[in-house]
């Protein structure tokens, strides 16, 4: 949490929420070619100038997976366990009762093709045999063994036997990667539905809001936000290169933005992402339109490790142009109750009012460092 988010006095959540369009409103000052140093061009983030400079989407959707789609792979592309690891628990539920079923209709196919005298009490043949069969197969490979269906040939023991030995593997990889889906750590993080250009020490800063929607407690939290845009190479040339040449040509280029605070130690309520704009930010004297026009994107990336399985957690967003808001701010979301507990409505986590950005005006307290980094 930084200051950004906290208001003391009696008014504190007074302030009336207005219904405030993305990109609305829009900084009063705007020279799109205004010279900023170049990035890193090695620092892409692993996209690739095919993927950066190609994409019509965004790159990184709301819930944190790429607008990629992998093509002629082939089967030694899938990868059988990291699929079952990370799929709903619904399919999961799915895949292995299908998966049950189908290897129980195998050996059941098998036994009924034996023939009648393979198994005792077997029916002579049709859907009967096959089912009575199939029965079989399920006490079988349960180690459940009711007694009154039993193998009567040295051909059908040595299914028994194949099927028991296939049944003891099938149950240790279930459980396996059922045990692994628990102990996997997990984490259900809340990006804010908006980023904003909020008033901020004096200045501008754009800001975005987290907090953790699990009981459990997330802590050393770290974010890294990168603005991609595609820029003009006449306007801003690689070294070496002939702006007259790159006339008409666009790459798309990647800014990491410094941070107010880039990490945190405890993460029990929220935290605001601050990324102060100065004269050194890529989106100094930009706008909406600037931006828009450039196809710009935020892209967000939190670390933290979840403090009941202390394993690693990773949180991917993005905000487009469109979800930026600019001259808002966040409205408070802490208030106390009776026994002076601190509490944090979540469902208020997007909530934010205009606000209008007047130079020189001086912060309020929740736009200060209220504590120090822990």
């Amino acid at each position: 949490m930084t200051g950004a988010e906290r208001r003391t006095g009696s008014g504190a959540d007074q302030g009336r929420s207005v219904a405030v369009q993305p990109g609305a409103a829009q900084s009063s000052a705007a020279q799109p070619n205004a010279p900023i140093s170049l990035p890193d061009l090695n620092a892409d983030l692993g996209l690739g100038g095919v993927v950066a400079d190609g994409s019509a989407e965004r790159f990184l959707n709301r819930d944190g997976s790429f607008n990629v789609r992998r093509q002629h792979i082939g089967l030694q592309g899938v990868n059988l366990y990291g699929e079952l690891l990370t799929v709903g628990w619904g399919r999961f539920f799915v895949l292995m009762g299908v998966a049950y079923l189908g290897l129980n209709a195998v050996f059941a196919a098998v036994y009924s093709a034996l023939g009648s005298s393979a198994l005792s009490e077997m029916p002579g043949a049709g859907l009967e045999r096959f089912l009575a069969c199939f029965f079989f197969s399920v006490q079988t490979f349960g180690t459940i063994g009711f007694g009154h269906v039993y193998p009567r040939t040295t051909a059908a023991n040595l299914v028994v036997t194949a099927e028991a030995f296939v049944g003891l593997l099938g149950v240790a990889l279930a459980t396996g990667i059922l045990f692994a889906r628990f102990s996997r750590p997990s984490h259900r993080v809340l990006f804010s539905q908006v980023a904003v250009i909020a008033p901020f020490q004096g200045g501008t800063a754009l800001m975005f809001r987290v907090t953790n929607g699990h009981r459990t407690q997330l802590i050393d939290l770290s974010a890294e936000v990168t603005l991609s845009r595609f820029e003009d190479l006449a306007l801003h040339p690689v070294s070496g290169q002939n702006p007259i040449s790159a006339q008409g040509q666009r790459v798309r280029r990647f800014y990491p933005l410094t941070l107010e605070r880039s990490r945190v130690t405890f993460f029990p309520t929220s935290w605001t992402v601050v990324h102060p704009v100065n004269a050194s930010s890529p989106l100094w004297k930009q706008t909406s339109e600037t931006l828009a026009a450039d196809d710009a994107e935020l892209l967000v990336v939190l670390r933290a490790t979840d403090d009941a399985s202390q394993g690693q957690i990773h949180a991917r967003s993005s905000y487009k142009v469109s979800e930026i808001i600019w001259n808002a701010r966040f409205q408070p979301i802490h208030s106390k109750d009776p026994a002076g507990h601190l509490r944090v409505d979540v469902a208020r986590l997007s909530h934010v009012e205009a606000v209008p950005v007047t130079p020189g005006e001086p912060p309020r307290q929740d736009e200060q460092h209220i504590f120090e980094p822990v």
